[in-house]
């Protein structure tokens, strides 16, 4: 795993920075919410719905529900699985349609469907999250602080912290919480107007992580910057090295864009790369107009010569 980033910004005391802030505000959400709400969905329900045979199930009757005309030829059995689970017609028909088949098994998928959407209405994805039914205004803001699991937030975190401890040495700290918010508002936007399912709501920091990124991959562009890397196979496991900031492209964006061109419903994943596409696309804008700004601010000498706004990166 690479990220950009200095990993010495671990052991650098926190000082009131703004990374620091909005890491022990993710961490403390997710303590909150981990502590106060219970695993969604429950380990019983995961392990049954990773089976092979509870997926074919559910592939054949979700396509039994289907209109000749949405199914695709050639997708696989996950992908008709996590657009299932997704599909909130779906969720109402499940319990009376009637399905041809094993009816043993289908009857075995009704009911492990029918607890896993009557538990998801109580879980923090769900009161947190944003979605496209009965969500309240608060969730905007909020889903960019849930987490679905600790690997969800160590991923998002890690891109963060390393991003915003970078920035903060040129950039104040009230755009960098901007840039945060504003991308996950707009990655929100492109999740809602994109996936279009009305099923499972969007949690996680990643439209954020992902405007960050967009900020950066403009504001620096071509130059050189440290990198962050672990769980590699050398001595220490971790380390750094110096790259072209525009690798962020190649590594971290290019998959969420390619993606989004050849499946732009997201369905066939779990990762909601509209939102990402969104965040990215909003830390660049946001990154040109800082730019923009600078130049012209440098051009008539808005700032005094010891400020530095007037020097460009």
């Amino acid at each position: 795993m690479i990220v950009p980033g200095d990993f010495k910004s671990f052991t650098e005391k926190p000082f009131f920075k703004m990374s620091w802030i909005v890491l022990f505000l993710n961490f403390f959400v997710f303590a909150i919410v981990a502590f106060n709400g219970e695993t969604w969905p429950s380990h019983e329900i995961a392990e049954k719905m990773q089976q092979d045979s509870f997926k074919q199930s559910l592939f054949e009757m979700y396509t039994q529900t289907q209109d000749p005309i949405e199914l695709k030829n050639g997708e696989t059995v996950d992908s008709v699985f996590y657009r299932a689970i997704k599909d909130e017609k779906f969720w109402s028909r499940i319990e009376t349609f009637p399905f041809a088949g094993d009816q043993i098994a289908i009857s075995e998928v009704k009911s492990v469907m029918t607890r896993f959407y009557k538990t998801y209405k109580a879980s923090p994805q769900f009161l947190f999250g944003l979605g496209g039914f009965e969500a309240s205004p608060w969730s905007w803001v909020t889903y960019q602080f849930v987490h679905a699991s600790f690997l969800h937030l160590f991923g998002n975190l890690i891109i963060i912290f390393l991003v915003m401890a970078y920035l903060e040495q040129t950039v104040s700290s009230a755009l960098l919480v901007g840039v945060y918010l504003v991308s996950g508002f707009v990655g929100g936007i492109f999740f809602l107007s994109i996936d279009r399912s009305g099923g499972m709501s969007v949690i996680g920091a990643s439209a954020s992580a992902s405007g960050l990124l967009g900020f950066l991959l403009v504001y620096h562009n071509s130059k050189l910057m440290p990198w962050f890397y672990m769980l590699a196979p050398v001595k220490e496991g971790y380390g750094k090295i110096y790259l072209p900031v525009f690798f962020i492209l190649p590594i971290f964006l290019m998959s969420d864009f390619i993606t989004l061109w050849w499946e732009p419903t997201g369905v066939s994943t779990n990762v909601a790369v509209s939102a990402h596409v969104g965040g990215a696309l909003t830390g660049m804008v946001a990154g040109l107009f800082y730019l923009l700004f600078r130049s012209k601010a440098a051009s008539h000498r808005i700032f005094s010569d010891d400020d530095g706004l007037h020097e460009l990166p």
